[in-house]
């Protein structure tokens, strides 16, 4: 698990080299929060609105907060 993690956190690593194990649990669970908020609205936001709320909600309990570029579609 210690390598899966390590490997997950790469990519916020290159942008931040203090993120943290504690960063990287405190995104994935506010995409967890936002997700299931979203769920419950009854009209989705468009796609770049999305990714920004998402990106928005999971940055909340990060101690060293990175924001990775947005994917395009």
């Amino acid at each position: 698990m210690v390598n899966f993690s390590a490997a997950v956190a790469e990519p916020f690593r290159q942008q931040n080299p203090d993120f943290s194990m504690l960063d990287l649990k405190s995104h994935y669970r506010g995409y967890r929060y936002a997700s299931e908020t979203i769920k419950m609205l009854p009209e989705k936001p468009d796609g770049m609105l999305l990714a920004e709320i998402f990106q928005q909600i999971a940055r909340l309990g990060a101690i060293y907060p990175v924001s990775l570029p947005v994917p395009s579609q």
